[in-house]
């Protein structure tokens, strides 16, 4: 087995690698802020008046709230939007309409992470909460501060915080929350000068007549509490088969798995979920892939900045045989670029892993897949084939452009849809992590430069391209190509890589093709925090 240190809690499949179906553009930067929004209104228990968002002013937000949608990812979720809901491409209206009064803010927090945004938000009653977040890739988020504790809430647990004066009602507090609950939980306390908060991780709510006693005990107590939001909630005390490649690839021997039986055994595990109702999930997420390409291809669709849609022009080209015929790398190519057009619309779409790369699976594995005459459940096998390497890749490395650059996006959706690729072609685990291997050697050191802080140049055209690296890399392995490097190896690669790259290559709009002098030209017009 593996000597590998994983200190990450096991991934789920639907939550970090295959999602989360989301409006556009950016999960990082759209979706990320919509559920921070939406778990902060909910820790408050009640409409939003007012909030001030504040961004570091050193991170990746400001240079691109504007283009990726994080001002309406915010208040999106404030107003109880899902990051689901199509409305949140309209947030900003609504919170007009609806007289929720905001205001964004850019200060030097001496953030840790570049996803850092501060909430302050008030509600109809006056109560006030801050909260102190982080968008830490592919949709994910972490709350990392309510007032002034530290706490960490990341959507996967019910949660409940409350804040008290008279320490000595910490056990009354705790005799009342847990009296005949006999579930499991995690309990932190925290002291701050003369206050104390104790925050609770359950998996099941705790009941509201335990709560109600509480607030007898004191007059100027606080409680604030909030549901999991997350596919797939979280569980405490359970063993996962694998966390790694190498692990994986000795379960699947002493087994006699194929490689998307893989994917299966581990999200079962993981969320405790029958293999009936997984297949209905990723059956639906192919569902989505599929629509966002077919929607993506008509052509009306508005795109946000500087670029039209494309993809009914390409296609239209492809059937007058005006471009040189490449087979299935065409359909990738297509759908990729369908998708992507789809995304930077503000419309639906399925972030694999992250929407900055969500074009790539959707054209190399389902696109293809159809094309080959594959049935919806061939592909959702395909689909869970693909999730295997994200599994490995969220626990070693990073999704997140703006720690990873455009290597932890498209380098792992490629190298994702490699294995997908080689699932289609009845291919073994091995070759499937070989061909991911190779897929993700192939995008080591690509830099994250958004133009314009918008998802389209150059994000359309690597996801095309990655799309098609996908595809040549399974081909190779399956006529016989050895990669040679381990897959765990190459995704550590990937992770050092991107330590090393400096924070302009990064996602932040201050290197790579934004310092081009047309670049420049439209970040002047379309982005920047002006």
């Amino acid at each position: 087995m593996t000597s590998i240190n994983i200190k990450k809690k096991p991934c789920s499949i639907f939550n970090e690698v295959l999602g989360p179906i989301m409006v556009g553009p950016s999960s990082s930067h759209t979706a990320g802020p919509a559920r921070i929004g939406y778990m902060a209104k909910m820790l408050l228990g009640e409409e939003v008046s007012k909030a001030e968002i504040v961004f570091d002013s050193t991170g990746s937000y400001p240079q691109t709230y504007k283009g990726q949608g994080s001002d309406r990812g915010f208040i999106g979720g404030l107003l109880g939007f899902k990051a689901s809901d199509i409305r949140i491409s309209n947030s900003l209206k609504y919170a007009e309409e609806l007289n929720l009064e905001y205001s964004l803010q850019f200060e030097n927090t001496e953030a840790d992470h570049p996803n850092t945004a501060i909430l302050n938000i008030e509600g109809a009653s006056g109560k006030k909460l801050t909260v102190k977040t982080i968008s830490t890739g592919g949709g994910m988020f972490e709350i990392i501060g309510i007032n002034n504790f530290e706490v960490s809430i990341k959507g996967d647990f019910h949660e409940l915080i409350i804040e008290f004066n008279r320490i000595d009602n910490k056990d009354k507090i705790l005799g009342l929350l847990l009296k005949n609950y006999k579930n499991k939980y995690e309990i932190t306390e925290k002291i701050h000068e003369s206050s104390m908060v104790i925050h609770l991780k359950t998996e099941i709510a705790i009941p509201e007549i335990n709560i109600k006693n509480i607030n007898k005990l004191e007059e100027n107590i606080i409680i604030y509490k909030a549901e999991p939001i997350l596919p797939i909630p979280s569980r405490f005390n359970y063993e996962m088969p694998f966390l790694t490649a190498e692990d994986a690839l000795h379960y699947a021997k002493a087994n006699s798995l194929e490689l998307w039986e893989l994917g299966i055994h581990y999200e079962v595990k993981r969320s405790g979920f029958t293999e009936k109702r997984l297949f209905e999930m990723m059956e639906e997420i192919a569902d989505y892939m599929k629509n966002a390409a077919e929607e993506g291809m008509k052509g009306n669709i508005e795109m946000k900045g500087f670029l039209n849609p494309s993809s009914k022009s390409v296609n239209q080209a492809m059937k007058n045989k005006q471009t040189l015929f490449s087979g299935y790398l065409d359909i990738a190519m297509l759908w990729s670029i369908a998708v992507m057009e789809y995304n930077n619309s503000l419309k639906t779409i399925v972030a694999a892993p992250t929407a900055g790369s969500c074009g790539v699976i959707p054209g190399a594995v389902v696109g293809v897949g159809y094309e080959m005459g594959k049935t919806k459940r061939e592909i959702a096998k395909a689909l869970f084939a693909a999730s295997v390497i994200g599994i490995f890749i969220e626990h070693q490395a990073t999704f997140a452009a703006e720690e990873g650059a455009c290597q932890a996006e498209n380098g792992s959706a490629g190298s994702m849809a490699a294995a997908g690729i080689v699932q289609l072609l009845g291919g073994t685990v091995e070759k499937g992590f070989k061909a991911a291997s190779l897929a993700l050697q192939n995008m080591l050191g690509l830099i994250c430069d958004p133009v314009a802080g918008l998802v389209a140049i150059p994000c359309i055209g690597r996801n095309a391209s990655t799309a098609a690296n996908s595809i040549v890399s399974a081909n190779m392995v399956i006529g016989g190509f050895d990669p040679v490097i381990p897959l765990d190896e190459v995704i550590q690669t990937m992770k050092k890589t991107g330590d090393m790259l400096p924070n302009e290559l990064k996602c932040t709009g201050r290197g790579g093709l934004c310092t081009t002098r047309t670049g420049e030209k439209l970040n002047r017009i379309w982005g920047g925090n002006g």
